[in-house]
């Protein structure tokens, strides 16, 4: 029975252990970690949060279409199409060369400098004096104007359509293997929790999304990397469709893939931990370079790394702590807890429990409640919730959620998450975390043996009184240092 996301983990080994997974591919390339990424956050949402879908309502039309407005519907479409097929070629044309490519999306930008600053990279860039060497590929198709230097921005995803159609008559051979796959889908369709995600992902499915999406997203990066010639790429949370197409057509073209951690990486997150089965060669959808904020998070990818050559790990920090320490502005609040919270599959209902609702409004220090990135929709939800308890004086969601994270761990009295990866950065500031969640309790174990982390578990009848003891015992954090080791300086040679 799968309970946890340790037995997950455990689950998918034991797929590792039992069926030949590298014998399913593509033209050589091995379909098991996306298949495998994909069941690990299946089996998350399934033990986590079961969505509640309302079912499709029919539409039903009385009309009758003219054959004219049909052909002139035909026509709109045709021009359309025409008009994408040129913008991809117009882009494919200004495609400049360049040595560093970085991959990510808005999620990951912040306010600052007057602009949408990414976080993780143009700290770097800018530390490193990288600018005219650097371009980013930004993923979505909504173009958020504002970014730091958007010269540097372009836009892949729409530009993919125009590809696709001016391709899509392409009929280049695709072989697959699927040496034991039938065992496979025997195992997960037994399985009351699996049988669900097995059928959606069947042969027949999987070789339908390879040959409409993955090979075509291949080769227009094949063709885009042509044109930019990088000598390095670095992605942001590396395990999407686009990525992955994007990190076989680099790592078959010998560029250095390089990801940057910007979360949790633990044994039981499965993007990064837990490799058993990796071939000689390796796996073409994975990063080759894993950039690490601290050493817990690189021993987790060291431990299969060990056996495989073709992969390496540098640990250089927090690239926009590190920004911050250098920076002076003394910031208006003091020793307020800092509430990171965390979207789907965490629900509202375990973000603001009875029991945490009574130590905001009992206790003496202010609650800044901090909204994760994929969740700003939620604000005003959040805000009416907060409103109807009279919790309103008591909480900051604005400065929160929209002030520098390192600004606030430097300045808040505790931490408290269900799992977020904010837990390792408020260590960087000496600041303790509350651990509310199993999840976080699996996830962060060298923080809990450090002592810079406990495990309150929020659905505990007694949990307001645990807190507020801990809370009432709790020495100030000494901020005074931020990191053990800095930043190397051979990143980008």
């Amino acid at each position: 029975m799968i309970k946890n996301r340790v037995d997950i983990k455990n689950f998918i080994i034991k797929i590792e252990r039992d069926f030949s997974v590298n014998e399913w591919q593509v033209n050589g390339i091995h379909l098991w970690p996306t298949l495998r990424i994909k069941l690990y956050f299946y089996l998350i949402n399934k033990i986590e949060f079961e969505a509640k879908v309302l079912p499709n309502q029919p539409y039903a039309s009385n009309q009758t279409i003219s054959p004219i407005r049909k052909l002139l519907y035909r026509f709109k479409r045709k021009v359309k199409q025409l008009n994408t097929i040129y913008n991809y070629l117009l882009w494919k044309t200004k495609l400049p060369q360049k040595n560093y490519l970085f991959l990510g999306g808005d999620v990951h930008r912040v306010a600052h400098e007057n602009s949408r600053f990414n976080r993780f990279f143009d700290v770097l860039i800018d530390k490193y004096g990288i600018q005219e060497q650097s371009l980013y590929l930004e993923y979505g198709n909504q173009i958020v104007k504002n970014q730091y230097h958007s010269e540097r921005v372009l836009f892949y995803e729409p530009i993919f359509v125009g590809y696709k159609l001016l391709h899509r008559t392409s009929k280049s051979e695709v072989v697959f293997k699927w040496n034991g796959f039938a065992e496979f889908k025997s195992f997960l369709t037994q399985n009351e929790m699996t049988k669900d995600f097995i059928q959606n992902n069947d042969v027949s499915n999987l070789e339908y999304w390879a040959r409409e999406l993955f090979l075509p997203k291949i080769a227009f990066f094949k063709t885009v990397l042509q044109k930019i010639q990088p000598k390095q790429i670095h992605f942001l949370c590396y395990y999407s469709e686009f990525n992955y197409a994007l990190l076989v057509a680099a790592n078959q073209a010998k560029i250095t893939t390089v990801e940057m951690q910007h979360g949790p990486q633990t044994d039981i997150h499965l993007s990064y931990g837990s490799w058993t089965t990796i071939p000689e060669t390796g796996y073409d959808v994975l990063p080759r370079v894993f950039w690490n904020w601290d050493e817990s998070s690189a021993n987790v990818l060291k431990k299969w790394m060990q056996s495989n050559p073709n992969y390496e790990v540098k640990v250089i920090g927090n690239p926009w702590l590190d920004y911050w320490k250098t920076k002076s502005q003394a910031y208006p609040h003091k020793d307020f807890i800092l509430y990171s919270l965390q979207p789907n599959p965490i629900t509202l209902d375990q973000l603001f429990t009875l029991q945490l609702l009574e130590c905001i409004r009992s206790g003496e220090e202010i609650w800044f409640i901090r909204l994760h990135p994929r969740q700003m929709h939620e604000m005003d939800t959040i805000v009416t919730l907060l409103a109807k308890e009279n919790l309103s004086a008591k909480v900051n969601i604005t400065a929160a959620t929209q002030d520098p994270l390192p600004q606030l761990l430097a300045n808040a009295k505790l931490h408290v998450t269900h799992s977020s990866g904010t837990a390792i950065e408020a260590t960087f500031f000496g600041l303790k975390t509350v651990l509310l969640n199993e999840i976080g309790l699996v996830s962060f174990p060298e923080l809990l043996a450090k002592n810079q982390a406990i495990y309150i578990d929020y659905l505990s009848e007694d949990f307001a009184s645990k807190f507020k003891s801990y809370l009432a015992g709790l020495d100030k954090p000494e901020n005074n240092t931020i990191f053990e080791q800095p930043i190397i300086s051979n990143l980008f040679p």
